[in-house]
């Protein structure tokens, strides 16, 4: 029993290590992108403009309002975002209490010491554009 709960937390903490580190590729990608949060999403946005332009042969008419679209689409993606981040956030920290939980005084302690980590370099990676 308890060497299945060890692989258990083994397992966790690697899947919450991934997601943490996809999070954290993925921020501080945004960040790299004209210091903008986000601006990958703009860009990525005009790249799609910019294929269905060509592919469908779209009018001036049809390209402004495609535009128009996928700009409406963003703003209310980010809105959305910034609705469900702090549910994102609490989910992840339950994890890490959990996993807290079952490991032994010595690994708890090296464990806080990598969250600290992973915390120093987001906030390095993300710099003042949080």
């Amino acid at each position: 029993m308890r060497r299945s709960s060890a692989v258990a937390g083994v397992v966790a903490l690697f899947l919450l290590g991934v997601v943490v580190g996809a999070l954290g590729a993925n921020l501080a990608s945004r960040h790299r992108s004209h210091d903008r949060p986000f601006a990958h999403h703009v860009l990525g946005g005009r790249m799609m403009a910019a294929e269905l332009h060509r592919r469908l042969d779209l009018t001036a008419d049809q390209q402004r309002q495609v535009d128009a679209i996928l700009a409406d689409s963003h703003r209310e993606t980010m809105a959305l975002w910034q609705e469900v981040r702090p549910r994102v956030v609490a989910v992840i920290e339950r994890a890490q209490n959990r996993i807290a939980l079952i490991l032994t005084p010595a690994q708890r302690q090296e464990f806080e010491r990598y969250r600290r980590e992973r915390a120093e370099r987001l906030q390095r990676l993300l710099g003042s554009a949080r």
